[in-house]
């Protein structure tokens, strides 16, 4: 699906962010259809956190606005518009004193859910993410980070949300796991049909897991399109040295795991 203001889960328009003097996102326009699974992708520094923070509502736009479904996130309720949203991050952002199931079903208890749908619900979402049952009792520093990573997926998959926003959600892991677990998404986004913003630095993670690849440089989209657009026509020369730097190349549609 092609992005568009008509099908736009969340859009920003002349959005931008300024700590204390720095520009981190400059005022930009970019849009989240229904149906896509879109990668943030450039070096540190970039923007591509500060974007999804924009979309969460962790932090307000310096200029500009955000919108959800057409409305200003900024007149809505932003727990309800959470409650919508799942949302991972490195490591997992575990709480070290609850176990892996406390975890994932805190806010189901919180809203009141049944033992039994949680128990079913929980048994469902390790079987999807390949996580063994018997880790769901143990506490986060007693599990990989994998398997934490697995757990942390689990918890922003709880509420059958409408689109999960990821941001370096492998970057801590070692390759192996890592590529063992951009697998495992991919199976996952492709099982569920979930809407997918990502954000990472891994050029492979992004042909992989993306539809739509978004590089981003100084708070700015430099380019965007699929793999093989950036690949055989960049748009300047960063775009073309960002590519090489990480052997991307190569264009085949089918390369990857």
């Amino acid at each position: 699906m092609r992005s568009g203001q008509a099908a736009a889960i969340f859009a920003l328009e002349g959005a931008g962010r300024t700590y204390d003097g720095h520009r981190a996102l400059a005022p930009l326009d970019f849009t989240l259809a229904r149906g896509e699974r879109v990668v943030l992708i450039g070096p540190s520094g970039a923007g591509k956190s500060t974007v999804v923070r924009l979309l969460v509502g962790l932090v307000q736009p310096s200029e500009g606005r955000v919108l959800f479904e057409g409305r200003d996130l900024a007149g809505l309720d932003l727990l309800s518009v959470r409650r919508r949203l799942g949302y991972v991050i490195q490591e997992g952002g575990l709480f070290p004193h609850l176990t892996a199931a406390g975890n994932v079903a805190l806010v189901a208890h919180e809203m009141g859910w049944p033992r039994a749908r949680i128990e079913a619900r929980l048994a469902d979402l390790a079987a999807l993410v390949r996580l063994d049952p018997d880790r769901l009792d143990r506490y986060p520093a007693e599990l990989s980070g994998g398997q934490r990573q697995r757990v942390g997926l689990m918890r922003a998959l709880m509420l059958e949300p409408e689109l999960l926003l990821l941001d370096e959600p492998l970057g801590a892991l070692d390759p192996m796991i890592r590529y063992e677990l951009q697998i495992d998404l991919k199976a996952i986004f492709e099982r569920l049909d979930t809407t997918v913003l990502m954000v990472t630095h891994d050029l492979f993670e992004a042909r992989h897991l993306g539809d739509r690849i978004v590089l981003m440089r100084d708070g700015r989209i430099v380019q965007e399109g699929r793999f093989a657009d950036l690949a055989e026509h960049p748009a300047d020369d960063f775009v073309r040295r960002f590519l090489e730097a990480q052997g991307g190349r190569r264009t085949g549609e089918g390369d990857g795991p």
